[in-house]
């Protein structure tokens, strides 16, 4: 007779729960090995014992705990529990609890596709938020870019006067916007003086004076004036002139002072110096 043969006569006698007893105690194994060795509570394997099923979580529960128990014992799996199901009239149960896989609860999977149901609005919202931020935010820069660009510009700030008074009290020559010095309004005449050397000059121009003080050798300034310029040098040979454009002749000899007076017809009309 085979071992399975026994465990049925012995079920024929007794009832699961004596089957299980004796099926452990001939294998010389306690109640707290087994919890031990399959981390199921002492409190429920007396109550399987004892077929106390109001003592069980009931369920898939229990028909672990059986697979469990028939696994470390050594017996048939499906046979034993096929005893329990008669033993408790169940009918239809579901299948066992896999040692070491427990079950995922069926609430918890059933919950999982509605909480992603739920977080779709919030993404559409969020999405929809920011494509109207980005809208919003785009208008907003071109009206800005817009108002900017009508916006008149605005005036040159007014240049600042300029000073005709040299700190020695000598009327200084003033310069146009081309970076030439000169005297009074553009005119009809212009006369460019050259430094050779340094020269001590005084000039007028229109009756008025413009200049007087020493030109530093190398130096140049360019006076203008309508009607007459008068020059005059105390070193003659010291400055080189052209007026309008055209090289003048030296008003005197070199270390000699001279004078000059250009007119309207842009030659002189007036000249001296020391013998």
């Amino acid at each position: 007779m085979t071992g399975n043969q026994g465990g049925s006569s012995l079920m024929a006698i007794a009832g699961f729960g004596e089957h299980l007893r004796r099926e452990r105690e001939m294998r010389g194994v306690s109640l707290e090995e087994i919890a031990g060795a399959t981390r199921i509570s002492t409190r429920f394997l007396e109550a399987l014992e004892t077929e106390a099923w109001d003592r069980l979580p009931g369920g898939v529960f229990n028909r672990g705990f059986v697979r469990t128990i028939a696994r470390f014992l050594g017996l048939e799996e499906e046979s034993l529990l096929a005893e329990y199901s008669l033993a408790t009239r169940e009918r239809g149960a579901p299948a066992p609890v896999r040692s070491g896989m427990p079950a995922q609860p069926v609430a918890a999977k059933r919950k999982a596709p509605w909480k992603a149901l739920a977080a779709i609005p919030l993404v559409l919202a969020l999405a929809v938020g920011g494509w109207f931020g980005w809208r919003w935010v785009s208008a907003r820069r071109a009206e800005l870019n817009a108002a900017a660009a009508s916006l008149p510009a605005a005036p040159a700030p007014p240049s600042a006067p300029q000073n005709l008074w040299t700190d020695s009290g000598e009327l200084a020559a003033t310069t146009d916007s081309s970076g030439s010095p000169w005297s009074g309004s553009v005119g009809e005449l212009q006369l460019k003086i050259d430094a050779i050397r340094d020269a001590s000059l005084t000039i007028t121009a229109d009756g008025q004076p413009a200049f007087n003080g020493t030109l530093a050798a190398g130096q140049s300034r360019t006076f203008s004036a309508k009607t007459a310029l008068t020059l005059e040098a105390q070193d003659a040979g010291a400055v080189r002139l052209e007026l309008n454009g055209q090289t003048q002749a030296p008003i005197g000899s070199s270390g000699q002072p001279g004078r000059i007076t250009f007119g309207p017809s842009s030659a002189p009309t007036d000249t001296g110096g020391h013998d």
